[in-house]
């Protein structure tokens, strides 16, 4: 074919068999595709050694008014450097889009009813995770199932045996602490 001419080649065929044309459309995986064609990589010329000229180094010594001069002082010990503080070590929590509006009601709520109008996620989150880890030594989970395949019910279930087991170690905890 000729790069002038353009469209489909003479030759081309749209006629597709009824047997065919009923069946699902069996489509290949681009793992399927084996490339044939292997890869070739240019060789290392050697370097020649006959173009490198090395240059020698003047050794010069230093004048006599840089020369150091020692003293009968003891030298002070370095100071330490200071250590650069910290950062928090952060984690990731994934939350479904139930959870997330759960938190952005929690979060309106608080700057609503509380004195401070700008109270922020991690300091709710922070709390949250304060109360229970308090209440740590009255919680049971021997009664929480294990969580199970995904998309079953004790899949689903889980969060909730555990924000039940939560709640009862946090209750018993206050209850403690009041008297």
């Amino acid at each position: 074919m000729a790069k002038n001419s353009r469209g489909l080649p003479p030759d081309f065929n749209l006629n597709i068999p009824d047997t065919v044309r009923d069946e699902p459309v069996q489509l290949g995986d681009y793992l399927d595709e084996v490339d044939t064609s292997p890869i070739t990589r240019p060789a290392a010329k050697p370097q020649k050694e006959s173009n490198i000229v090395e240059m020698p180094r003047p050794h010069a010594e230093p004048s006599p008014a840089l020369k150091v001069v020692e003293t009968a002082e003891p030298k002070a010990p370095p100071r330490p450097r200071k250590k650069a503080p910290k950062l928090p070590q952060r984690k990731q929590v994934n939350m479904t889009p139930e959870t997330l509006r759960m938190i952005e009601e929690l979060i309106d709520h608080v700057q609503t009813y509380s004195v401070q109008r700008d109270a922020k996620a991690s300091e709710i989150f922070h709390a949250l995770v304060l109360s229970l880890y308090e209440a740590r030594e009255h919680l049971d989970l021997s009664d929480v199932p294990s969580r199970g395949r995904w998309g079953t019910p004790t899949a689903q279930a889980f969060p909730i045996s555990l924000k039940n087991a939560f709640q009862a170690a946090i209750a018993v905890a206050h209850k403690k602490n009041r008297k």
